[in-house]
């Protein structure tokens, strides 16, 4: 034999440490079990086997368990302040009509100035031309 028993052995427990190892790097920090994701590294890189051993025990996150998160990141997180809550303001059909209004009133006006303005366009009048 190449190796040996304790070559063999060796061999298994290496690839054990540095699948552990791997296996902590590529886990998401908000998985890990019992302690900071750096701790187990540090744990799996300075005790070797132990470490690999307690990683799959007590840190590694239980199979088939995904945190549920939200696929949205475009979407605003910001907090909710006291003015966009519905109690804020005391009368907001009376604000909503004041603002319709408003609304209705420049629009009204932007319509006026387009037809004045396509009204120019079609007697041949230009707002670069000069009557000189």
């Amino acid at each position: 034999m190449l190796f040996g028993a304790s070559g063999f052995l060796f061999l298994i427990f290496f690839g054990f440490w540095v699948w552990a190892l791997l296996d902590v790097i590529a886990t998401d920090s908000d998985q890990c079990r019992n302690l900071p994701k750096v701790f187990w590294l540090v744990i799996v890189v300075l005790l070797a086997d132990i470490g690999a051993f307690a990683w799959v025990l007590l840190g590694r996150p239980p199979k088939g368990h995904v945190l549920p998160r939200t696929t949205d990141f475009s979407a605003p997180r910001r907090p909710i302040a006291l003015e966009d809550q519905p109690q804020y303001t005391a009368s907001p059909a009376e604000i909503t009509d004041r603002r319709s209004q408003e609304l209705d009133r420049r629009l009204d006006e932007w319509e006026a100035e387009q037809r004045a303005k396509k009204a120019d366009v079609e007697n041949g009048k230009h707002e670069g031309d000069t009557d000189a």
